[in-house]
């Protein structure tokens, strides 16, 4: 692979790790819950868009013919 091509694989690795790790988070409602509703916006927002880049990694990856 060429360089850009395995710096794109590590960040969609890092960020489908990342969205996995929020998305738990969010999801053990006896943490979650105990945030200000401010900070659970904040971070709802944050997972939206990190769900979203992860798509565009994906997309990325499948145009070049990469291993999603």
């Amino acid at each position: 692979m060429k360089a850009f091509e395995i710096r794109l694989a590590t960040q969609h690795r890092n960020n489908a790790r990342h969205v996995k790790n929020l998305q738990a988070f969010c999801e053990d409602k006896s943490r979650f819950t105990r945030l200000d509703p401010e900070d659970q916006a904040l971070i709802l927002s944050q997972l939206e868009l990190m769900t979203k880049l992860d798509s565009i990694l994906e997309e990325r990856m499948r145009r070049l013919k990469l291993p999603v």
